[in-house]
C-alpha cells in the first residue's frame, strides 16, 4: 500500500491576543495594526523568498525572526513556531533542513495571512 505525504497544515489564530488588541486599542487602531502586521508578514514571506533564491542565509534568519515578532503580536503562534524554525536551521546553515521548513514556512503562511480574519479558526 502506497501512502501520500499530505500538507496539510493546521493554524490557529490565538484569540485572546485578538481581542486584547482591539480591548487596548479600540476597533479602528487594530484593524488598522493587524492589516499592517499581515501586510509585513506578506512582505517578509516574499523577502525570505527572494533571499533563499539568492543563498543569504543570514537575510533569511533576520526575516524570519522579524516575523516572530510580527506574529506574536497579532496572535499567529503556529506561523511563529515555524518561522523561529527556519531562523534556526539557517543559522545552523542546516541546508535541508532549511529547504523543509521553507516550505513549512509558505504553506503555514498563506493559511495564516487569511485565518486572521476567519473565525473559524481563532482558538481561546
Amino acid at each position: 500500500m502506497m501512502r501520500v505525504l499530505e500538507f496539510d497544515e493546521t493554524v490557529g489564530v490565538d484569540a485572546v491576543r485578538l481581542m486584547r488588541l482591539y480591548r487596548d486599542h479600540g476597533d479602528r487602531e487594530a484593524d488598522r495594526l493587524i492589516c499592517d502586521a499581515m501586510e509585513d508578514l506578506a512582505l517578509s514571506l516574499a523577502r525570505i523568498g527572494r533571499a533563499h533564491r539568492a543563498d543569504d542565509l543570514e537575510a533569511i534568519a533576520d526575516l524570519a525572526d522579524g516575523m516572530v515578532a510580527l506574529c506574536a503580536r497579532i496572535g499567529l503562534p503556529k506561523l511563529a513556531h515555524v518561522a523561529g524554525s527556519v531562523s534556526i536551521c539557517a543559522r545552523r546553515t542546516d541546508v535541508p533542513a532549511l529547504q523543509a521548513t521553507l516550505s513549512r514556512l509558505s504553506r503555514v503562511g498563506d493559511r495564516s495571512l487569511s485565518a486572521v480574519w476567519d473565525p473559524q479558526y481563532h482558538t481561546v
